[in-house]
């Protein structure tokens, strides 16, 4: 039988070569840079800003019922939560548009106690230390405080397209938690919140006994793709958003198999 493999890789690489933006074209992907570079792709791509948004409604939609408080994001990059949550905190490893400060997920600068909400996207799995983080999230939210994260999902489809289009690594048999330090994108396995919160779910709780996961809800299939992300050209026109974004609404019983996110909503006792 013809070993089909190395043939699917060859054409995954030449689309990736073919579709990637010029912006980025042989910019370093730890640089701060990209910070700036991320915000300029941002107000260029309409279709990626339209999936922004309704992440950033999504997360801003499950604050209800929070005590009174700063709400924290982690990880803004060059995104646009204002627009969504005006009064957030919005931070980063490294200054950049419309960041308000530079601090680590595991070291937030915040008293104990003093914090309403931690929202992140996209970020918990580049996290070499994830409990780090969980520790500091435990010790800054009020009772009632959440942290509230979109991530990449585990699921039957994604689990093998993010191994041919993304340079991210995915080891979801890493036997625990967390992985060697390295930059602020390469850094990263992609399915560590599926590892954390899912898969050894017994163990968080033990772990954590005060952050209990209130939600976890798949969604998104193939928004993101279409959109080509902050690397790659759109592969549909951006007024095209709406149609497919109805699409995928209409497809949602087939998620657990396709959706490429999930959110999880972690509740401080």
């Amino acid at each position: 039988m013809v070993n089909s493999k190395p043939m699917l890789r060859s054409v995954a690489g030449w689309l990736k070569t073919a579709l990637e933006l010029p912006a980025v074209r042989g910019l370093d992907p730890d640089s701060p840079e990209l910070l700036r570079v991320h915000h300029e792709l941002l107000e260029q791509k309409p279709f990626l800003r339209s999936l922004y948004r309704d992440h950033y409604r999504q997360l801003a939609g499950l604050l209800d019922g929070i005590p009174r408080g700063p709400i924290v994001e982690i990880g803004s990059g060059g995104g646009f939560l204002k627009e969504i949550l005006p009064a957030a905190i919005t931070t980063d490893l490294h200054p950049g548009p419309g960041l308000d400060r530079v601090m680590t997920a595991e070291r937030l600068e915040f008293p104990e106690a003093s914090v309403a909400a931690i929202l992140m996207l996209n970020v918990f799995h580049h996290l070499p230390e994830p409990r780090a983080f969980l520790r500091e999230a435990e010790r800054t939210l009020k009772p009632g405080g959440r942290a509230v994260l979109i991530e990449p999902a585990h699921t039957w489809l994604w689990k093998r397209l993010f191994r041919w289009f993304s340079d991210e690594p995915y080891d979801e048999g890493s036997k625990d938690w967390g992985f060697r330090p390295a930059g602020r994108f390469t850094g990263a396995n992609v399915p560590q919140a599926w590892i954390v919160f899912e898969r050894d779910a017994d163990r968080f709780t033990r772990e954590f006994p005060r952050l209990r996961l209130r939600l976890l809800r798949r969604h998104t299939a193939f928004l993101y793709l279409l959109s080509g992300g902050i690397w790659y050209r759109g592969l549909v026109p951006s007024w095209s958003y709406p149609l497919f974004a109805g699409l995928e609404r209409l497809a949602a019983p087939a998620l657990p198999l396709t959706a490429s996110q999930t959110t999880y909503v972690l509740e401080k006792a």
